[in-house]
């Protein structure tokens, strides 16, 4: 009876400073292991060394090794038993993908794109109308008095704006120098 074979991605990290020998024999660790009990290596990224959230072992930065492998759960279970008896491993974490993951190879984003000039050329070619030069003069309150009216659905002249303005500006006045409690 053969064993399933299942898709995993394995997330393990080797302390920050560690020589670059000792990184190939964990990967010949994985490999071996892999070619002993019927597993396939599919995709490995090193991640660079990088801080980590919180001090292991008294280690303070950690190189990341992202593997995804396909191989029989009893394969599984060897790789993370030598990851725990190898002092080069401080830590590791392994997750079961969905039986339908495929690998998909995300695209370098291309700085010269069609797509790229055109929405660069859309912000930068911005023309100053005489509406935007107008609403930039005038004072927040007046902004919120003339949308207001123009939700409402009514027109208001400048003057009507100026009046309000002046009068919110008054009660606001008064209502500071009124303190509580005092008369």
């Amino acid at each position: 009876m053969s064993e399933v074979v299942r898709k995993y991605e394995l997330l393990y990290i080797h302390p920050g400073n560690l020589p670059s020998e000792d990184v190939e024999k964990v990967d010949e660790i994985l490999n071996g292991t892999l070619e002993k009990l019927a597993g396939e290596l599919l995709h490995r990224e090193d991640w660079g060394v990088r801080a980590l959230a919180y001090p292991v072992k008294k280690i303070a930065e950690g190189r990341y090794i992202l593997v995804r492998i396909a191989c029989p759960a009893e394969c599984l279970k060897e790789i993370e038993r030598r990851f725990k008896i190898t002092e080069s491993v401080i830590k590791f974490l392994s997750l079961r993908l969905a039986d339908d993951f495929v690998q998909e190879e995300i695209p370098e984003p291309a700085l010269d794109t069609a797509e790229g000039e055109e929405a660069s050329g859309e912000a930068t070619v911005a023309e100053e109308t005489p509406e935007k030069s107008a609403v930039a003069e005038e004072t927040p309150e007046e902004v919120v008095a003339v949308v207001e009216a123009e939700v409402s659905g009514t027109e208001v002249a400048e003057t009507e704006v100026a009046e309000e303005v002046a009068e919110d500006s008054a009660a606001a006045d008064e209502s500071e120098d009124e303190k509580p409690g005092e008369e």
